[in-house]
Formats: structure tokens, C-alpha cells, sequence
């Protein structure tokens, strides 16, 4: 007994030792909140995070999104850095693909020359090189409205609309096409245009020429032809730069000069404010009352009279020559072309001849950007493909090739909403065909949509359907696809253009209330709600502190470090954002860039409209279950206006190459802005959501 007794004191003894040692049960730990990483200083769904929770969806709550020189931004920004956001809307703008752009700006407004036989044929014959619209002198399309059935133009070509006869708009160097005045957005006169060209190569440099000593004039120009302000009290300034243009010789190109025979010089253009052709695209070489310095192009002298005449063509040396014929080698009709592979962004995107690229089926000549042998310039004989540095540039911040080298987690992840007008004066549904092309490439679940009646419809919508509203479309990715293009416009009414209502023009008179409505449905049904689409009482008014809507929607300022000044916003507050019950409350925000010449304080009373739609609902289905239109958010007005000498119609919201300068940082200054926003309103962070509750 004694002997048992000792044993079970120590076997507890033992026992109470191992509890010591290890210790009592407890609760496994919950798992440790996620680290998000940081973009531009801001918190982000970065990469590794995203695929680190396969089964839940990393929400940034932000969206951006912005029109014309605004959308161009939005793509831009939205696919280089995807981290930072959810949405991404891409409304009305050429510069939806720069390749394909810059592409047809070279062929069209920069082109329609004849080849150099030809004029020099005419110079035996006796002609000045100034015979205006003289076919021996000019090939162009002759005409600022050419349409389908004119001889210049390839009806067929680029459509945009499958199997419709809304083809491209054509223009020449001497003829820019403007359409008619209705659904444009502006005058966008020729000198205006000259000025959008102006900030285009200011903000990201000169994609026609390699210069080692600048990013903005041609090779050979002094800065002395740079005019700070395009105005009246310059035209003193302009006209004498005019009468004494920089002459340069031995300057080859293949096309023009291809001996270096000719002079190259700089010139002017334009046409006389309140002059007979002043609201026009045409050039016209009796209009030299208000002549506009050129700063970016150089033109070949053939009658060497120190004039850019009529016919005289400009040259565009920016990369190595190639065939662009496809694969079977013959272009097209040339004998045994096969047409197979003629690239078309909607009937056949994957085609090689005309698509404006070097593909590893075709040759290239290694004789530098002059396009001559032996003259030692950029590029030659290296061995490989070269192009002007700020053209390649901006090919490879082109928003196709960001989203061609996105991680599949962002591409996955990110909403992206198009529109386009399809009789838009700048081409935009043929540019944003192309990036379409491009998106379905990357993402499966991209669908292109003609006319907004063409938008999915609400299975939950019962009421009448004869004329369209923003509220009953379904904007769910099962829908209407994770990426949803829309082309405005009907197409019935092509070739002819709609002079009275400007449909499917660049802003389009009668449709651009639908176009921003179905843009924030878009950006709002991307992101869980989480209760943001309650519908509650009170009118605005008493909703407001000061009993004023200016407490919703207004402009604010921020002081920028970046451009050592001021920056205005406008921004737009939920209407339950100064209730006591929603002090806790935290919005998503969307980021709007506008258009050029616009200014944000344009936008501030166009978001009083989308107040309501956050406060309730037009349909009776949702009035009776107690839902809005729109989940409510913040919205901020990015502010892309010129502020002194910075740029004419817009900055593009871009860190300067061209013209660089520390207070020409307006990307920088856009992420400065952001932070600021982040810190100063009640805004959403990132969020890991399970898969499970998401509802699509």
C-alpha cells in the first residue's frame, strides 16, 4: 500500500508539473488585421495582399474617371497604378490608345502631302507650292466635312460600329475636321486646335523628333520660338518670329529631303481671330494677320522662299521604317496580299498588316529616324528597332500596354467603364475601339454596347422601357461584364452627321446627361454598399448646416508643396454627411478629371444632380424596399485648368516633360491632392471582403 500510495502522489506530482509546463488551453488567436502597402504615400490593394486572400476581394473604395483629356488621365493613371482603385472611367477621349492616336494624328491632321516627285514636277511647271486645294500641289482630302462617299475617303476603314457606315473621321494637314457645332464641346477652331497640340507636347514631349538638348522643340530650334501666352498683346512678338524663321540645313528625311538638299525651317500658322476662316479647321495662307508660331513642327523649304507654303509638306522623323504588310508579306493591293491579316480593332484585332506596329512577321529598314542611310542620326544601324524617346514613351504608358503588363491580381480585381461618341470629331470610338481590343484581350469579360437601350436591363425593372433611364439598367459585373463599353449614338444615321442635336458627337448635346448618369451608377454599383444605399428623409436644405447646398458642393483649396501654390477642387458630400447618426460613417470617393478647357468649378453644380439619387429613388421597386439610385460617396473635381503660363486649354494632369518645370508637376500635385483628401474628409480605407458576401 505504502509503495501505491507514493506512486500515485508522484504520477501527480508529474501531472501538476506538465500543466505548469504547458499550460492550460486556450482560444486560438484571431488572425492578425492585414498590412496594406502604400502607393504614392497612400494606402493600397497592393499586390501581394490581393494574392495572399484568394478567397476574399481586396476594395480600395475609390474609383477615377474622367472625359476626353480627363480620360485619357483616368486610364493613365488608373492602370499604372491599379492598387490604388476599384473603377476606372474612361469617357470620350483620343487618348483612350496613344499608339493608335498618335498614329492617326501623323496620317491625317499632319499628313495628305503629295509624294516629292510630285512636287517637284509641279515647281518645272511653274507652280508657287501655294495653290490652295490644287490637286497637283495638295493630295489631301480637300474638305473639313469629308464623308463616307467622298473619293478620300476609305468608307470601310475602322467603322465604329461593327457593320455599320460610321467610318473615321479623315483630315489633312490643311483641313481639320471639326463636324458640326452641335454635341462638340467647344469651338475647337484651328488656332484652338493648334493649342491643344501645344499642351499635349508640352506636358509629355514631342513624339515627331529626337532632340538630345529638349523634349519639346525639333532638332535645331532655339527656345526663342517658344510664346509663353497665345494672345493679342504677343501678336507683335509672333509676327516677328514669323518674318525670321530659323532656317536649317542638311536636315534628311526619307520622304521629303531625303538628299539634304532642301532647307528645313520653322514656321507659322493659323488663321486671324475674327477673320473670315476663324472658326474653321482650314488653313488658309491669306490669313496671316494673327500668325501662330508652330514651336514643335519643322516643314521642308522646297521653293526655299523662308515660307511654309500651301503644299510645302512638314516632316515626321520618329522611328525606323517598316512595311506594316502582316505576314504574307504584300500589302494591301499588292498582288498576292491575302487580306486575312488586315488588322481591324473589332473584326479582327489580332491582324498584322496596318496595325501600325512592328510585329516579329516583318522587317524594318536600321537607318535611324531620318529614314536614310548613313547619316549617322538616332537609331541607325544599332540593330534594332528604335523610335523617338517621347513617342515611345508614350506608347508605353499608353493604357493598353499598362493593362498588357498588369499583375493578373489587379487585372482582376479592377471594374473598367468606356464610352465613346460614334460620330465624335476626334475619331474617340475608333481610339477607344482599339484599347477595347486590347481590355477583351486581357479580360474575357469585357462587352462592347451600342446605344444605351443596348445596356442590360434590370430584371427588377418593371416600368415602361420606350425611353432610356440611367436607374434601370443593371450595372453588375454578371450583367454587363467587367469591363462595359459603351458607343453613343445612332448609328442609323451614318455617314451624314446629326447637325441639329449632335448625337454621338464628342460631348453629344442630347446624350451627355445619360453619359453621366450611367458613368456613377457604373463606379457606384462596383463597390459593396455596406448600408450606403438606405434611402432616408429631409430635404437637402435641412440636411445642409447652413441651410445652403454650397455645404454639399463647392470648391476647396489645398496648399500644394509639389507646385508651391494654392490648388483648388470642388468637391461633392453625401447628403447624410453632417447627420449626428453618420458622424462615424466613412464614404468611398471618386476621383472626376474634366475635359480641356474646363475648370473643376464647371463640375461643382453638375454634382448637385447626383445628390438625389444618393438620397433615394426614382423607381417605385426601390422607393418601396427602401433603396437609392446611387450608394452614397464623395466625389472630388480634379482641377486640370492652366493657371498662368503653364499651358493654354489643360495640363493633363501630367508631371511636365516637355516643358518641364517643378511647378508643372500636376500628377504629382493629383497624388498630393489625394493624401489630402484622405486626411481631410471622411473617406474609406482599403478593406478585404470574403467572396462570400459579395453580391454581384
Amino acid at each position: 500500500m505504502r509503495s501505491t500510495a507514493a506512486s500515485s502522489i508522484a504520477l501527480l506530482v508529474a501531472v501538476a508539473v506538465a500543466i505548469v509546463v504547458v499550460g492550460c488551453p486556450t482560444s486560438p488567436e484571431s488572425p492578425a488585421p492585414p498590412r496594406f502597402g502604400e502607393v504614392e504615400g497612400i494606402a493600397a490593394c497592393d499586390t501581394d495582399t490581393v494574392e495572399a486572400h484568394a478567397d476574399a476581394r481586396c476594395f480600395t473604395f475609390r474609383g477615377v474617371a474622367g472625359v476626353s483629356m480627363g480620360g485619357g488621365t483616368a486610364g493613365r493613371i488608373g492602370f499604372r497604378h491599379p492598387e490604388l482603385w476599384d473603377v476606372v472611367g474612361i469617357m470620350g477621349t483620343p487618348f483612350a490608345d496613344n499608339e493608335f492616336f498618335y498614329r492617326m494624328l501623323q496620317e491625317n491632321q499632319m499628313g495628305g502631302f503629295c509624294p516629292l516627285s510630285q512636287l517637284e514636277a509641279a515647281m518645272t511647271d511653274g507652280k508657287t507650292l501655294n495653290e490652295v486645294d490644287d490637286p497637283q500641289v495638295f493630295c489631301g482630302v480637300h474638305d473639313v466635312y469629308p464623308l463616307a462617299g467622298d473619293d478620300q475617303v476609305d468608307a470601310g476603314k475602322f467603322p465604329a460600329v461593327e457593320g455599320s457606315r460610321c467610318a473615321w473621321f479623315r483630315s489633312d494637314f490643311n483641313h481639320w475636321y471639326r463636324g458640326p457645332d452641335a454635341g462638340r464641346g467647344g469651338s475647337f477652331d484651328r488656332n484652338g486646335l493648334f493649342d491643344v497640340v501645344h499642351d499635349l507636347i508640352a506636358a509629355f514631349g514631342n513624339p515627331f523628333y529626337e532632340n538630345e538638348f529638349s523634349d519639346y522643340f525639333p532638332p535645331g530650334v532655339p527656345d526663342t520660338w517658344h510664346i509663353i501666352q497665345n494672345v493679342g498683346d504677343d501678336r507683335d512678338t509672333r509676327r516677328a518670329l514669323c518674318e525670321a524663321p530659323t532656317v536649317l540645313q542638311g536636315v534628311f528625311n526619307r520622304e521629303y529631303n531625303p538628299e539634304g538638299t532642301y532647307p528645313v525651317i520653322t514656321f507659322c500658322d493659323g488663321n486671324e481671330r475674327g477673320g473670315e476662316d476663324d472658326d474653321s479647321g482650314n488653313y488658309s495662307p491669306d490669313q496671316r494677320g494673327n500668325p501662330i508660331p508652330v514651336e514643335f513642327l519643322l516643314a521642308v523649304d522646297l521653293n526655299r522662299n523662308g515660307l511654309r507654303d500651301y503644299g510645302e509638306p512638314i516632316i515626321v522623323n520618329n522611328q525606323e521604317r517598316f512595311g506594316d504588310c502582316g505576314a504574307d508579306g504584300k500589302c494591301h493591293g499588292e498582288a498576292g496580299d491575302t487580306e486575312v491579316d488586315d488588322w481591324d480593332p473589332l473584326t479582327n484585332p489580332d491582324g498584322e498588316e496596318g496595325n501600325g506596329r512592328l510585329d516579329a512577321s516583318e522587317d524594318f529598314d536600321d537607318d535611324g529616324l531620318d529614314g536614310v542611310p548613313a547619316t549617322g542620326d538616332f537609331g541607325e544601324d544599332n540593330g534594332t528597332f528604335d523610335r523617338a524617346p517621347a513617342l515611345q514613351r508614350l506608347l508605353d504608358d499608353s493604357p493598353g500596354s499598362l493593362m498588357a503588363t498588369m499583375p493578373d491580381a489587379q487585372s482582376a480585381r479592377l471594374d473598367v467603364w468606356m464610352d465613346a461618341g460614334i460620330r465624335d470629331f476626334l475619331n474617340t470610338a475608333q481610339t477607344s475601339n482599339a484599347l477595347y481590343a486590347q481590355l477583351k484581350r486581357r479580360i474575357p469579360s469585357t462587352t462592347a454596347y451600342s446605344g444605351f437601350a443596348d445596356l442590360p436591363l434590370d430584371q427588377k425593372y418593371t416600368e415602361s422601357t420606350s425611353q432610356y433611364f440611367y436607374y434601370q439598367s443593371d450595372y453588375s459585373r454578371d450583367a454587363m461584364g467587367q469591363v462595359a463599353y459603351l458607343r453613343y449614338g445612332d448609328a442609323a444615321v451614318c455617314p451624314d452627321s446629326d447637325v441639329n442635336l449632335g448625337d454621338g458627337n464628342h460631348v453629344g448635346a442630347g446624350d451627355v446627361v445619360s453619359r453621366i448618369f450611367t458613368l456613377f451608377s457604373f463606379l457606384s454599383a462596383r463597390m459593396p454598399a455596406q448600408g450606403r444605399d438606405e434611402s432616408f428623409g429631409g430635404s437637402l436644405t435641412e440636411l445642409a448646416p447652413s441651410g445652403t447646398l454650397t455645404d454639399f458642393a463647392n470648391m476647396s483649396s489645398y496648399d500644394s508643396t509639389v507646385l508651391g501654390r494654392p490648388v483648388d477642387f470642388g468637391f461633392l458630400l453625401p447628403p447624410d454627411y453632417f447627420l449626428p447618426e453618420a458622424q462615424d460613417r466613412r464614404y468611398p470617393v471618386l476621383y472626376f478629371f474634366h475635359g480641356q478647357g474646363m475648370k473643376a468649378q464647371d463640375l461643382v453644380a453638375l454634382g448637385l444632380a447626383l445628390l438625389g439619387p444618393m438620397k433615394e429613388s426614382a423607381r417605385s421597386d426601390r422607393l418601396q424596399s427602401g433603396k437609392t439610385d446611387l450608394q452614397r460617396a464623395i466625389i472630388i473635381w480634379v482641377d486640370g485648368n492652366c493657371e498662368g503660363d503653364a499651358c493654354y486649354t489643360g495640363n493633363f494632369y501630367a508631371d511636365f516633360r516637355g516643358l518641364a518645370r517643378d511647378d508643372r508637376r500636376f500628377e504629382s500635385a493629383f497624388y498630393e491632392l489625394l493624401r489630402h483628401v484622405e486626411s481631410t474628409y471622411r473617406t474609406r480605407g482599403p478593406e478585404l471582403i470574403p467572396l462570400d458576401q459579395i453580391e454581384d
